[in-house]
């Protein structure tokens, strides 16, 4: 088993070979449009998305620095512990990276765990992608949809993904969207129909690739 990640250049290696991630075959494929909005206010959400992903990963990890905390994203982050102690989340795994060697795919979840709701069996899990913008603005119901499919396809090699895995009956699959406010909304997704559309979106990106109707941007840089 053998998947590398280049944090700098954001690559997924899978065995050696180069692989999209999911959120990249969303973006190539049309799902991911912000075409539209300003490069600065997406430089100022990217940083911002970011820096709030560390700090969460931080504290999920119990590894948090209170005076590193940059007051401008305090109140993302008082939102998502709002939401783990509401849904006295248990978290059995974070920031864990999984992929597929039938699809060539690869990606980087970030909770799975337990939560108490009223909605979900306390036999079920749930996957959980952490936001600080509008979900349905980079299609996250696919993008968690491909991040199942990648968990119980990587579990079957990975033996402690495969033990959180067997704990549960089901996976429920959950955006958490972190307002500035302290605030969250949480965005459940339902369709059993989302990984399998991510899976054709992926399957289409590869024809594509090798057809080299896809152009990287290092591919045109000056």
């Amino acid at each position: 088993m053998a998947l590398l990640f280049d944090a700098e250049k954001h690559e997924y290696w899978l065995d050696g070979e180069l692989v999209p991630s999911v959120t990249q075959i969303l973006r190539d494929q049309g799902l991911i449009d912000l075409s539209h909005i300003p490069s600065f206010i997406l430089e100022a959400a990217r940083r911002r998305g970011s820096a709030v992903h560390q700090l969460v990963h931080y504290l999920n990890e119990n590894d948090l620095d209170w005076g590193s905390v940059d007051p401008a994203y305090r109140g993302y982050l008082d939102a998502w512990i709002a939401y783990r102690e509401e849904k006295r989340l248990r978290i059995d795994v974070c920031e864990y990276r999984v992929a597929s060697r039938r699809r060539r795919l690869a990606g980087t979840f970030d909770v799975l765990g337990l939560i108490v709701d009223p909605s979900i069996s306390s036999e079920d899990g749930v996957l959980i992608d952490v936001k600080t913008g509008e979900p349905e603005d980079v299609a996250a119901d696919l993008q968690l949809g491909g991040y199942l499919g990648l968990s119980f396809e990587w579990g079957e090699s990975d033996p402690r993904l495969a033990a959180v895995l067997s704990r549960y009956q089901r996976i429920h699959r959950i955006a958490v969207r972190l307002m500035k406010t302290g605030r969250f909304v949480a965005h459940p997704y339902r369709n059993p129909r989302d990984t399998s559309e991510l899976y054709a979106l992926a399957e289409a990106w590869h024809i594509r690739h090798a057809r080299g109707a896809i152009v990287r941007a290092e591919d045109v840089a000056a």
